[in-house]
């Protein structure tokens, strides 16, 4: 055994999927009906570009987001509002291998967290599409406080708020930017690629 007793998750990519292209290549395509892939790179690096979409993971309402935008980009109002109207084809689903790992730990009785950069309305929406999602022991959601990873002060509050001891916990997350800045607080820490190298370490850390 290793002195691990809590792991902090990170939710979007680690035990849902998320990629905003999803949807796009819905709604861009071809006159054939292929996804046209260069009009959804186009559109979300140049309008519902990541720099936007942050604003609502620090607590602007959609509709505070789309009222902001548009004005900038009307002749794609319909589509800016499509982002978050249908932020959900943006999931395609769970991460199930994570989401099975997450239920043998805490059944195990690890202790078992979320820290995710995510809206508060979209969080709530997908919460509710993902029972799993109601299973932690408690979650900080950066749209609820205001501020997201990799700042060091939300892995403070996940400190104080869960009475967690970063040594023995293992974070797990998709961002080297967010891993980084827990490593530098003391976690354990784990650089999600994927469930098979994740996996791999928890079993090396004895926690399923």
């Amino acid at each position: 055994m290793t002195g691990i007793d809590a792991v902090l998750f990170d939710v979007g990519n680690v035990l849902i999927e998320w990629d905003p292209r999803h949807l796009y290549r819905r709604v861009f395509v071809t006159e054939d009906g292929a996804p046209d892939d260069e009009r959804v790179h186009w559109f979300l690096s140049e309008v519902c570009t990541t720099d936007w979409h942050v604003q609502h993971d620090l607590g602007r309402s959609p509709d505070e987001q789309i009222a902001a935008l548009v004005p900038h980009h009307p002749d794609h109002a319909d589509l800016i509002r499509t982002f978050y109207e249908r932020f959900q084809e943006m999931i395609p689903g769970a991460i199930e291998p994570m989401v099975v790992a997450k239920r043998q730990m805490k059944a195990a009785g690890i202790g078992i967290y979320g820290l995710t950069n995510f809206g508060v309305e979209t969080f709530e929406e997908t919460r509710r599409r993902f029972d799993f999602l109601n299973g932690f022991e408690d979650v900080v959601v950066s749209g609820v406080e205001g501020m997201k990873k990799p700042d060091p002060a939300i892995f403070r509050i996940c400190i104080d708020r869960f009475g967690i001891i970063p040594e023995r916990t293992l974070f797990i997350d998709d961002s080297a930017a967010n891993i980084e800045s827990a490593r530098a607080l003391g976690f354990a820490t784990h650089h999600f690629d994927g469930p098979d190298n994740c996996l791999k370490k928890c079993r090396a850390l004895g926690l399923i």
